[in-house]
C-alpha cells in the first residue's frame, strides 16, 4: 500500500514500481523489478559468473553487517546510510585477491589493516570539524585491548559542538574482524578466527557543551573468554560525539541521530 508523506510525496508500491525514501537522501528513490528470474540465475549455465559474484557479494555484505553491528554505538550517530560505502571498501579488499578465482576470493583484512582507518559516519558535519584535537588510540593486538586518550576539549578553541544542544559525551566503540577464506570441504567461506573478542562500548560522562573537558583515558578489554587474537584478524577502534538534552525528570537524554563519528585506527 502506498502512503502520502507530505504534499505529493508518495512512497510504497504502484504496480511494478517501488517508491521509497532513504536517510541521507532528500529525493524519492524509484525502482522497478527486472532481469532474469531467480531460478534461471540459480541454475542456468549462462549465469555461472553471476553466481560466483553473488557468492562473493553475500560474504561482503555479511562481513560488513557484522562490523556495523559491533560498532552499533557509533553507527547510531551516522547521518547517512553507511552500508553502501562500507560494502564498497570491503569489496575492494576482496577484488585485490589475485590468487583465487572469482567466486572464491578471500577477504584478508590483515593485509589491509587501515582499510577503514579514516572512515567517516557523517557527511553534513564531520567529527574532525567538531573535535579538532587528535584522539590517540593504542591497540594491543596480543591482549586484544584498546586504550583511547581524549585530549583537553575547550569550546571555541579545539572543540566546536552544535550550539542547539546543552550537553555532550564521547563514545568509544571497538570491533574485531576476521580474515575470510574459501573452504573447499564445506564449499563455503570460513573465518580464520572462529572466536573473536567482543567489546562493550564506553561512554564518557555528560558534560555541558560550554564547559572544558579535561584529558581522560579509557581502556577497553574484551568481555568474552576463549577468544583468539593474532595475525588473521584486525581490531577497529572508533569514536563519536553524542549530544544530549535535559529531560523533565532531570536526566539527560541522548538526541537521536545528532552527533558525529569516525574510525580512529585499525590494526
Amino acid at each position: 500500500m502506498g502512503n502520502i508523506i507530505s504534499g505529493s510525496d508518495f512512497t510504497g508500491r504502484l504496480g511494478p514500481v517501488s517508491v521509497y525514501k532513504m536517510r541521507g537522501h532528500d529525493k524519492l528513490i524509484i525502482r522497478t523489478p527486472g532481469g532474469a528470474s531467480k531460478s534461471r540465475i540459480k541454475n542456468h549455465r549462462n549465469f555461472e559468473a553471476t553466481r560466483n559474484l553473488n557468492r562473493e557479494w553475500k560474504l561482503v555484505t555479511e562481513v560488513a553487517a557484522k562490523i556495523r553491528q559491533n560498532l552499533s554505538a557509533i553507527c547510531l550517530l551516522a547521518d547517512y546510510n553507511v552500508s553502501g560505502p562500507l560494502n564498497a571498501l570491503i569489496k575492494k579488499i576482496q577484488t585485490s585477491d589475485i590468487i583465487n578465482e572469482k567466486g572464491k576470493r578471500s577477504i584478508l583484512f590483515s593485509l589491509y589493516p587501515d582499510f577503514i582507518s579514516s572512515f567517516q559516519f557523517n557527511r553534513q558535519t564531520l567529527f574532525n570539524s567538531i573535535v579538532r584535537q587528535q584522539l590517540e588510540a593504542v591497540i594491543d593486538k596480543s591482549a586484544a585491548s584498546v586504550t583511547v586518550t581524549v585530549p583537553t576539549l575547550q569550546p571555541d578553541i579545539h572543540f566546536f559542538p552544535n550550539p542547539r544542544y546543552a550537553y555532550y559525551r564521547l563514545v568509544i566503540d571497538i570491533a574485531a574482524a576476521s580474515d575470510q577464506v574459501w573452504d573447499e570441504e564445506s564449499l563455503s567461506f570460513k573465518p580464520l578466527v572462529s572466536v573473536l573478542p567482543k567489546y562493550k562500548y564506553f561512554f564518557t560522562a555528560w558534560v555541558p557543551a560550554s564547559s572544558t573537558q579535561a584529558v581522560s583515558t579509557c581502556e577497553i578489554a574484551p568481555t568474552n573468554e576463549g577468544f583468539s587474537s593474532g595475525s588473521d584478524m584486525i581490531l577497529i577502534a572508533g569514536a563519536g560525539i553524542q549530544y544530549g538534552m535535559p529531560a523533565p525528570d532531570g536526566s539527560i537524554q541522548p538526541v537521536p541521530y545528532a552527533g558525529a563519528a569516525r574510525i580512529l585506527k585499525c590494526v
